[in-house]
C-alpha cells in the first residue's frame, strides 16, 4: 500500500492524548473519525508512541471498546498493510469452506514485493506458512497457481519483449483437445508481469482466434477460471474492478477495499463508480450503511 502525502495537522502527542480521552469516555464516534482520517504510517507512529507513553497497546485498548463492523474497520486500519492482508487471507481460508473471491482478489492484485511481506507476516501471526495454509485449503491448478504467485517472483516489467512473449506462447501451445499444458501455464502466468500477461492475451487471441480466458475455462478448474477473471479485470480496469466490488455493498468487501485502497487510488475508484452507476459512491455509502461504520467508510472513501 502506497502512502499519500501525510496531513499537515498530524501531531502524535495530541493524537495519543485524544485517544486516551476518547477511550476513557467511550467516545466511539471521535475514535472512528481520528483513526480513519490518519494515514497508515501515522497510525503506526501513534501506536508506538502510545505504548511508550502509557505502557499499553493502543490496538488492544481500541478492541476492548469497539464491536461489530466498527471494530472490524478500526482493527484493520490499525494494522500495517501487510498485516491486514495476511489477516484477510487467514480469514478467507480458516474454518469450513474457502472465501475464494477474497483470497483470489488479494493474491491477484498485490505487487510481488507486497506478497513476500504478507507471507512473512502470515507466518508471524498465525504460526504456519502461508504456502502450507493455502495448500491445505485449495486444490488442483488453482492451488498450484496461488502457491507459485505468492513466491513473489512475478516480474514488474512494463515493456514486454515480443520475442520472449512468442516463446512463452509456444510453451502454452494447445493440445489436440484445445487445452493448455498445466505446468507451463502455472509457470508463466504465475511469473509474467501484468504488461506481459496483456501481451500474451493479445497474441493468444490473434493466434487461436479465441480468448485466453475461454481456454482457461475449458482447461482448468472453476477456481482458476474465476481467479483469472479477477486478474484480467484488475489489469484492464483497476478502478472499475474495485468500483464494481464496492457496489455489491457487502460489509467485508467494503471494509477490505476501503482500507486497502484508501491511500492508493480512491479518486479513480470514485470516478469509475460514478461512470458505471451514474451515482456518487459517497451518497450510496450513506444510503446503504449506517452509524459510526458509515462515517468511517465515507472518510476513507474521500481520501
Amino acid at each position: 500500500m502506497e502512502n499519500k502525502e501525510e496531513k499537515d495537522d498530524f501531531n502524535v502527542i495530541i493524537d495519543i492524548e485524544n485517544f486516551r480521552n476518547y477511550l476513557e469516555n467511550k467516545e466511539i464516534l471521535n475514535i472512528v473519525q481520528l483513526v480513519c482520517k490518519r494515514s497508515n504510517s501515522q497510525r503506526q507512529k501513534t501506536k508506538e508512541t502510545y505504548y511508550s507513553t502509557y505502557g499499553k497497546d493502543l490496538q488492544e485498548e481500541l478492541n476492548s471498546k469497539l464491536s461489530g463492523n466498527v471494530n472490524d474497520l478500526v482493527m484493520g486500519l490499525m494494522m500495517t498493510p501487510e498485516e491486514f492482508d495476511a489477516n484477510e487471507i487467514h480469514l478467507a481460508i480458516k474454518g469450513i469452506g474457502t472465501d475464494e473471491s477474497r483470497l483470489s482478489e488479494i493474491i491477484a492484485t498485490r505487487p510481488s514485493r507486497h506478497l513476500t511481506q504478507i507471507k512473512d507476516k502470515f507466518s508471524a501471526l498465525h504460526g504456519e506458512t502461508m504456502d502450507k495454509a493455502i495448500i491445505g485449503d485449495t486444490s488442483k491448478c488453482y492451488q498450484k497457481l496461488l502457491v507459485a504467485i505468492i513466491q513473489g517472483k512475478r516480474s514488474d516489467n512494463p515493456y514486454p519483449d515480443p520475442e520472449k512473449m512468442k516463446e512463452i506462447l509456444e510453451k502454452l501451445k494447445l493440445d489436440e483437445k484445445g487445452k493448455m499444458p498445466e505446468d507451463a501455464f502455472v509457470q508463466y502466468l504465475g511469473s509474467c508481469s501484468y504488461a506481459e500477461i496483456c501481451t500474451l492475451c493479445w497474441l493468444f487471441e490473434k493466434t487461436y482466434n479465441k480468448s485466453i480466458l475461454e481456454v482457461i475455462k475449458n482447461s482448468f478448474d472453476k477456481s482458476t477460471h474465476e481467479f483469472f477473471k479477477i486478474l484480467f479485470h484488475f489489469i484492464s480496469d483497476c478502478p472499475g474492478y474495485f468500483a464494481e466490488k464496492l457496489h455489491g455493498f457487502k460489509e467485508k468487501d467494503l471494509t477490505r477495499i476501503l482500507i486497502s485502497r484508501s491511500e492508493i487510488n480512491m479518486n479513480e475508484i470514485r470516478e469509475a463508480y460514478k461512470e458505471l452507476y451514474n451515482s456518487e459512491l459517497l451518497d450510496d455509502l450513506k444510503t446503504k450503511t449506517s452509524g459510526n461504520y458509515q462515517i468511517g467508510l465515507t472518510i476513507l472513501a474521500q481520501k
